[in-house]
């Protein structure tokens, strides 16, 4: 998937009405670490989220659940380290056609 496929996947994620702000806030903040490289294979941290966004971390981890419950997002199933804690986590990601993470 190249950069252009990315970007269309985010702006199709993004525009939805039914989202509350930080659900909106949540979903901007992944394009945009995606969008810019700040990303391990089109997975970002729920930490880097809230450094992004200024959001608390609980206030990102709540958003990302009710997100991936939406399918608006997804949760990567291996534990990766994050580059904001240095400590394994659930990454999430853009949703894309076979449900990984659009990168």
């Amino acid at each position: 998937m190249n950069v252009r496929e990315s970007s269309l996947i985010a702006y199709d994620t993004l525009k939805t009405a039914d989202l509350g702000r930080q659900e909106k806030q949540v979903l901007a903040g992944v394009a945009l670490l995606i969008r810019t490289g700040q990303h391990t294979d089109g997975w970002v941290s729920r930490r880097q989220i809230a450094q992004l966004t200024g959001l608390e971390t609980s206030t990102v981890a709540a958003r990302t659940n009710s997100l991936i419950a939406a399918h608006r997002l997804v949760e990567s199933e291996e534990l990766t380290p994050c580059p904001v804690t240095g400590r394994n986590v659930h990454k999430v990601g853009l949703p894309a056609s076979g449900g990984r993470a659009a990168a």
